[in-house]
């Protein structure tokens, strides 16, 4: 019961993935209201402006709350993983079911003792995502396509979170339009995603009569709706692009040049998923592989999202965030 398998566990890169959605939120608020985030009590803390702040402990927010997500589905999902990923720590007996609980308590409390460090709000917001992951392993998940909705929303989620702990006076009708057409993508290309996952995991959800389309309506349609939803956050991803190219609603403009390339690498991967998974839907290989490319497709966006807002004027602030990526 080593290291390896309580990070192997928690599925880091995705943890990091979903984390980014709050960096960007964040920045994109603070940008697009030109907020003054000073920070009141800054000579009792490390950071000298409430940004930092900010970024940094939401980020660990998501993170910490995430992990534990991932490892109580995997609790749940301990006699499915036995066929579908024996690999993972809990099938192969690298770490026990109860040590499990213990590590999920853990990472729950640190991402919502973090969270209240920034605003009441904030830890309410944290409780609420702490609640739904622990609904959908013990609940929802085996209802298939709701839960699939359920893993999507719950990433983007961090784009709703980073909005509102940023300028909560605003509520949810203040979040920008850039931050909702964010949130679409995400959600739209995580939803793919799930639907092929689905597909992959096929023969394991049986166990469980977990209803997801692939089992419901067979691996032809399932290929079909995945890639539909693939189709949606392209163009999502794109309407950001024309929309801030061409809004008179704020200037300077939220995307620079820094956007282009990374929208470039995620529309391609993400076009990729789709073709493959039409082409080849009954090969597994083909599934695994249009997971993955769901995945960096995602990533890539993320990167645009992140980066996108920043320009020659606040160089220092892109500079700090390639060093935090």
């Amino acid at each position: 019961m080593g290291l390896k398998a309580y990070l192997e566990i928690i599925r880091p890169v995705n943890g990091f993935m979903g984390a980014l959605t709050v960096l960007s939120a964040v920045q994109v608020a603070n940008v697009f209201y030109n907020l003054n985030l000073q920070f009141f009590w800054a000579k009792f803390w490390i950071f000298p402006h409430r940004f930092f702040e900010i970024v940094f402990i939401s980020f660990f927010v998501y993170f910490f709350i995430a992990s534990a997500g991932m490892v109580i589905n995997d609790i749940f999902d301990l006699e499915v993983d036995k066929i579908n990923k024996p690999n993972r720590p809990l099938p192969r007996e690298a770490l026990t079911v109860k040590r499990a609980w213990i590590y999920t308590f853990v990472l729950w409390s640190l991402g919502i003792s973090l969270a209240f460090l920034i605003s009441l709000a904030s830890g309410i917001l944290a409780l609420i995502f702490s609640g739904i992951g622990l609904l959908y392993a013990a609940r929802v998940k085996v209802l298939g396509i709701l839960g699939n909705l359920v893993v999507a929303f719950s990433f983007a989620f961090g784009y709703f979170y980073g909005s509102l702990i940023t300028s909560l006076e605003r509520g949810i009708w203040g979040i920008p339009l850039m931050t909702w057409l964010f949130f679409v993508t995400a959600f739209m290309v995580l939803q793919g995603r799930e639907v092929i996952k689905g597909m992959e995991d096929i023969e394991g959800d049986k166990l469980r009569e977990v209803k997801t389309i692939a089992r419901v309506y067979g691996l032809k349609r399932a290929s079909i709706i995945g890639a539909s939803c693939n189709f949606i956050g392209i163009i999502s991803f794109t309407l950001c692009w024309i929309i801030d190219l061409f809004s008179p609603l704020w200037d300077p403009k939220l995307l620079g040049f820094w956007f282009i390339p990374f929208y470039l690498l995620g529309v391609a991967a993400v076009a990729l998923s789709s073709i493959l998974i039409i082409w080849k839907y009954d090969s597994l290989k083909a599934q695994k592989r249009s997971s993955l490319f769901d995945k960096i497709g995602a990533l890539f966006g993320l990167i645009a999202f992140l980066i996108g807002p920043y320009t020659v004027e606040n160089v220092g602030i892109t500079i700090w965030l390639w060093i935090l990526i």
